[in-house]
């Protein structure tokens, strides 16, 4: 403290100000007015940091943290472990609370409570304990019941009471077994102060690799207030969990470059700002080797070669913990990826041949629990090029209301009635799932009469109908070549139609996929089972549990798909067919055909 007036910023001082009050005057007075007396917002945030935690490093990490969360409404920090991510964020969020504390809101979210006491809030309280020894008269007080910091002090009378609608609070998304996410948080309003529009809105994000993928919903609400920031960070495991979508660059990740050092972009989330933080390219690495650790807190040689050793460097977890790259390969074996959809185009309009066309209408019937009804339109055809391709229009979700005095299932026959039609799409070319939902079945027949939608069974046992028309097998008993059946590349009937819209799409005959269709497609991991190696994907319920969403997009999709198979589509890439002239095989094809007539019939006949 000067013991003299002093003149600093283009401002002349009381003899008794502190340092530390004259930063946070500054950072106040915001950005414009930083510059115009010489100096950034960042530097007065650094200097703030400086005189709370005189012994902590700092480097151009930390320096590169800070001054893209000032400078962005988002920012996502990835890397490897030990990279002072979180650190970053808290020595931010609590000068950021020191300068304006009755006007900020910052929401702190981890996975669960124990996970916010090890990491994010217990660093939190260090670092405010710390603060409070230098200046006891900072604004603040902790609840630790409450995981929370207000700057509201306790009345001992009771006669006012203490809210917590200001200050820092900590939210785990994870409760017992339970993810209940931020949700009850996307409405709450940032404090102002009376008579103004002047709250600040913050969310600190830590480890959200780990979150599911509903977590960053809340952002759609928040990027509305008039002042928030937000910031993540975790470790790259998988580009389809929050922290990958969150940090996904604009041309996605199939075609980033992996940075081999430290490097920023622009996301595709908002335009958030990602900084990529390399563990090989610590700031440790920049003295030599043999030198003491200049960060000992920091990732170093000892850890990068210890796990080298341990797991390898081509290992999930070398890349993850050491390296903190994002690496598309280790994101486990997806039905579908982004990039399978680049190169096969299947986001593109088709071009036709001619006016040639059948169209197939789909249902994947759905009400309750949270999954959505979809419905909607495919044609396939010959395009210009020769290829048979199908055509994805935009699905719809059906509109269901149980207030209404019509039952779940007479609303969707309703809609898919009328739509179908307005469409043009004829009754027997309309398909949907079965699978548990017989009552959806009745209404159908009651709605359409004699011509109800065919139903699909999604469970139970896959086909014996060929897997694709160019994958071919050798008969262990004849020994000759012949296309191979679904039931022996597949091991359960929903597999089967999955892997039918990845084949299509392979093959090149997939046009019009949506980006949310997609991004359904890539949620689904699939595996291979038993002594015979058969194809299996993993339950829907697996899938909610780990994505938190149901893929009903998708499902609706893979149910058009078998439409059109059903109607004469084959999956095939243009020029290439099994070659086997043996009559037996031909039989056998015309036979299988004669099946499925017949099945369809038995199908149909069911439904009148």
């Amino acid at each position: 403290m000067s013991t003299a007036p002093f003149h600093r910023y283009g401002l002349n001082w009381p003899a008794d100000t502190d340092p530390l009050d004259v930063e946070l005057y500054c950072i106040r007075k915001g950005e414009n007015w930083c510059v115009k007396n010489g100096k950034s917002l960042f530097y007065h945030y650094k200097q703030c940091e400086v005189l709370l935690w005189p012994e902590d490093h700092h480097h151009r990490w930390s320096d590169l943290t800070l001054k893209e969360i000032l400078g962005n409404q988002i920012t996502v920090l990835m890397g490897a472990s030990d990279t002072g991510k979180t650190y970053s964020m808290v020595r931010f969020a609590l000068v950021d609370f020191f300068a304006f504390p009755y006007n900020t809101l910052t929401i702190v979210s981890s996975t669960d409570s124990r996970g916010l006491e090890l990491r994010i809030w217990g660093k939190i309280k260090e670092l405010f304990n710390r603060s409070k020894d230098l200046r006891p008269d900072l604004p603040g007080f902790v609840i630790d019941s409450q995981k929370a910091i207000t700057p509201d002090e306790v009345d001992d009378t009771g006669e006012r009471a203490r809210t917590l609608t200001k200050g820092i609070i900590c939210v785990p998304c994870v409760q017992g077994s339970n993810y209940v996410g931020l949700g009850k948080y996307i409405g709450i309003k940032p404090p102002n102060s009376p008579g103004k529009q002047d709250g600040r809105l913050r969310h600190l994000g830590d480890e959200v690799q780990a979150m599911k993928g509903t977590f960053l919903d809340a952002y759609a609400n928040w990027m509305g207030k008039p002042d928030f920031k937000g910031v993540m960070s975790g470790n790259p495991t998988d580009p389809l969990d929050p922290l990958g979508k969150a940090a996904e660059p604009l041309d996605g990740w199939d075609n980033q470059k992996e940075p081999d050092k430290t490097a920023t972009w622009e996301s595709r989330f908002y335009g958030a700002r990602v900084v990529n933080l390399v563990g090989t390219d610590s700031p440790n690495f920049d003295a030599p080797k043999d030198q003491p650790l200049k960060y000992p807190e920091l990732i170093s040689w000892k850890k990068i070669e210890a796990v080298a050793k341990t797991w390898g460097k081509d290992s999930l977890q070398y890349y993850s913990q050491c390296v903190g790259v994002m690496k598309p390969g280790f994101a486990g074996k997806r039905v579908i990826t982004r990039e399978i959809c680049r190169l096969n185009k299947a986001s593109d309009v088709a071009i036709w041949e001619g006016s040639d066309r059948t169209r197939i209408y789909a249902i994947d019937p759905a009400y309750g629990g949270g999954d959505r009804c979809v419905a909607g339109m495919v044609e396939f055809g010959e395009d210009i090029n020769g290829t048979t391709v199908i055509m994805v229009d935009k699905p719809k979700v059906v509109p269901i209301s149980l207030r209404l005095n019509v039952t779940p299932e007479e609303q969707i026959a309703e809609f898919v009635y009328h739509d179908a039609r307005q469409m043009s799409v004829s009754d027997e070319n309309i398909f949907y799932d079965s699978f548990g939902k017989g009552t959806v079945g009745f209404a159908f027949a009651k709605r359409f009469g004699s011509n109800p939608p065919i139903p699909v069974e999604s469970g139970g046992s896959p086909t014996d109908r060929p897997v694709r028309h160019d994958l071919s097998t050798r008969d262990e008993k004849s020994g000759q070549l012949r296309l191979k059946t679904c039931n022996e590349h597949y091991r359960k009937r929903i597999t089967e139609l999955w892997f039918s819209v990845r084949y299509v799409i392979e093959c090149g005959q997939m046009r019009g996929m949506t980006d949310d269709v997609i991004d359904e497609g890539c949620m689904r991991e699939y595996r291979v089972v038993g002594g015979d190696a058969k194809i299996e994907v993993e339950t829907k319920d697996e899938l909610k549990d780990r994505m938190g969403k149901s893929p009903d997009l998708f499902d609706w999709l893979a149910i058009a798909v078998e439409g059109c198979r059903q109607r004469g589509f084959r999956i095939q890439r243009l020029g290439e067919t099994v070659e086997n002239k043996a009559n037996s095989i031909m039989s056998w094809y015309v036979n299988e055909q004669k099946q499925n007539a017949s099945r369809r019939l038995r199908s149909e006949l069911k439904y009148t």
